[in-house]
């Protein structure tokens, strides 16, 4: 029961961490946007930086931060693929939005194991008492055998909640990613259509 408890506990800290964290990337993601768009129309780049560092943690906002960042290099070659490199780190990101999601993955497929593991030690404990009294029957062994199944019970309702909240979380997850995607193609548009007209001045 020992590792089905602490299963449990790493199961529930994973799943308010991850209602905590994708809560607030819900509230912040949109409002960055709205600004960072508005900012873009403006063409004030240094009000889109200074937004950005104050988002840091924001996954659009480290997006708009390495294109950013390109487009001020000195190095031509790294200008022109600031796309390329905005795409490599929105790929990172969404693996960093995974978070510690694989914890729930791998709680709710080894917990039912756990828990029949329990249960086998349990009647095996149950037997060996039965052959040390010298006493057979079923009433010998059927409070041992009782409590050990507690262990398989108590390892479905760990996984069992470890599953729904990791698809949950994963459905979430996937909707949080085409966002970014939709928002960031939005502030490409932009970002291209700012440097053509600066260049075209």
């Amino acid at each position: 029961m020992y590792p089905l408890l602490l299963c449990s506990l790493l199961s529930w800290g994973v799943i308010f961490e991850r209602l905590w964290n994708y809560r607030r990337l819900g509230h912040t993601l949109h409002a960055f946007h709205l600004n960072a768009m508005n900012l873009l129309l403006r063409n004030d780049r240094e009000a889109l930086e200074r937004l950005c560092r104050e988002n840091k943690s924001l996954p659009t906002a480290s997006l708009v931060s390495i294109a950013l960042e390109r487009l001020n290099s000195k190095d031509q070659r790294l200008r022109q693929r600031w796309q390329e490199a905005m795409e490599r780190r929105r790929q990172l990101v969404n693996q960093e939005l995974k978070g510690s999601l694989w914890v729930l993955g791998t709680i709710g497929s080894a917990s039912p194991f756990i828990g029949l593991f329990g249960t086998v030690i349990g009647i095996l404990r149950s037997f060996q008492e039965m052959a040390k009294t010298g006493s057979g029957g079923f009433a010998v062994v059927a409070s041992g055998i009782s409590e050990s199944l507690i262990a398989t019970a108590a390892g479905i309702i760990v996984a069992v909640i470890a599953v729904m909240s990791y698809n949950a979380f994963q459905t979430r997850l996937s909707r949080f990613v085409l966002i970014i995607k939709l928002q960031a193609e939005e502030l490409v548009e932009l970002i291209e259509s700012s440097e053509s007209s600066g260049n075209g001045n």
